[in-house]
């Protein structure tokens, strides 16, 4: 038995114990809260912002009903289509609405709330916890797609954002106690995410920007949020700029594991199939730039949710445009047609979620050769805050050096894309190749050689 933290009435967390979570079924977490919620002798007051997602749910037939269908379901994924199910943990979606009421008041992610998902294992996301089963199935699919509602999840979040994450009332999971993330296994599996060179090893006082002498039972962290977008505290040293002189050298956006390389890419294609088809107008939301880069090259890397989550630009040179757009939350690549394999990881829903999810395009006219280019931040599921640094999202062309910090992602793992112009011959580097190392490529690092 471990004790795992779960919300008390007056909004702070309080331990209940529990069996072990396992890793790879969500439903544990699930399970456990659902229990916790269900003792409750009365339940909470719904907040606006999660009755206008039931408001918008009842109001319209299609949406109520795929609503319903949708925990009826069976997805056609791992674990759910390997054994006998009983159905959904999840009751239907007035049951979701009361779930989703609870954490957007109470709930803070902690370290041992695991859920696998987009080929991924995510760490800290109760939504994702909540929506694993609808949105693998045909009726979640058409639900998380839908515009207005995924406008309303994106209120939602960012309630949950402004009232729990980024406030001192996530502070109860940003402890050294069992469950926090500032305990002897997490900060463990942090330190091994960032100690990426084996001859040199770092401790996460080393690393990072932290005050475990001064405030012992935070570390110095003002919030679960201020945590996630943490420091490294020597960038310079830990992650030096690869070749900064260098224009023909392009450097690694983000701390990231490589799982896709794309040439020959196509102004549109089928990037919902099982392979990795990048459609580069549905990916740029269909801007002017777009067409720079048909033909041309895209590589795609993903983060883990241990990591660091800042960006920082590959080439030196200016940025021309910068926007994020707006994107579906919770939707995955469906698979569930007839004689259709399950949907499997890594790199199928990475390339996917490129086209779809909420993400941050940033053109880049680089110096010689490399020429225009784009990075492309993405969230995933409840991580879907992309945030362009002020800087660089307005009155362009804005200067930008290599290696200089460009944007940060919120909230936790995540995904990133670059995108090359057709006539641009590229060498990458071992590391940058998916499936070489298998591990993260350190960012600032070499990426590739351009050349024409």
């Amino acid at each position: 038995m471990i004790a795992s933290k779960f919300p008390s009435r007056n909004g702070l967390a309080s331990a209940v114990n529990h069996n072990q979570h396992v890793p790879g079924q969500p439903q544990n977490w699930l399970e456990d809260f659902i229990n916790h919620v269900d003792m409750r002798e009365a339940s909470l007051p719904i907040t606006p912002v999660i009755q206008t997602l039931q408001d918008l749910i009842e109001s319209r037939t299609d949406l109520r009903m795929w609503a319903s269908a949708m925990f009826q379901e069976v997805p056609n994924k791992i674990p759910y289509n390997t054994s006998i199910s009983s159905g959904s943990t999840v009751r239907g979606y007035r049951h979701m609405i009361e779930l989703l009421n609870v954490i957007v008041t109470e709930v803070a992610p902690t370290w041992t709330m695991s859920v696998p998902a987009f080929g991924l294992t995510l760490i800290g996301l109760p939504f994702q916890a909540i929506f694993n089963w609808p949105m693998g199935t045909p009726s979640g699919h058409a639900f998380f797609l839908n515009h207005e509602v995924n406008a309303k999840l994106k209120a939602v979040l960012d309630y949950w954002r402004d009232s729990i994450l980024a406030t001192s009332k996530s502070l109860g999971v940003i402890t050294t106690g069992a469950g926090g993330w500032l305990s002897e296994e997490a900060i463990a599996a942090i330190e091994q995410t960032a100690n990426l060179d084996s001859r040199q090893w770092y401790t996460f006082e080393e690393l990072f920007h932290c005050d475990p002498q001064g405030d012992p039972i935070h570390w110095g962290f003002k919030s679960w949020d201020d945590f996630f977008v943490r420091r490294f505290k020597d960038m310079d040293s830990i992650r030096p700029v690869g070749y900064p002189n260098n224009p023909a050298w392009v450097v690694n956006a983000c701390e990231s594991r490589p799982v896709a390389l794309k040439g020959s890419i196509k102004q549109y294609d089928r990037f919902w199939l099982k392979s990795t088809n990048y459609s580069v107008a549905d990916m740029l939301g269909h801007h002017e730039l777009a067409d720079n880069f048909i033909g041309g090259t895209v590589h795609q890397s993903v983060l883990k949710t241990t990591a660091y989550h800042r960006w920082h630009s590959p080439v030196s040179g200016c940025v021309v445009f910068a926007k994020v757009i707006s994107g579906a939350y919770f939707s995955e690549r469906s698979t569930n047609g007839l004689f259709s394999d399950p949907i499997l990881p890594p790199q199928y829903d990475q390339v996917y979620l490129s086209h779809v999810a909420t993400r941050a395009v940033i053109f880049i006219q680089a110096e010689e050769p490399v020429g225009l280019m784009c990075f492309v931040a993405i969230g995933i599921a409840d991580v879907s805050t992309c945030e362009i640094a002020s800087k660089f999202s307005a009155g362009w062309p804005q200067p930008v050096a290599k290696g200089e910090e460009i944007g940060m992602f919120h909230y936790g793992g995540s995904s990133q894309c670059l995108l090359f112009r057709k006539s641009l011959k590229l060498a990458f580097t071992e590391g940058a190749v998916p499936g070489n190392r298998g591990m993260a490529l350190a960012i600032r690092s070499p990426l590739a050689f351009a050349h024409v």
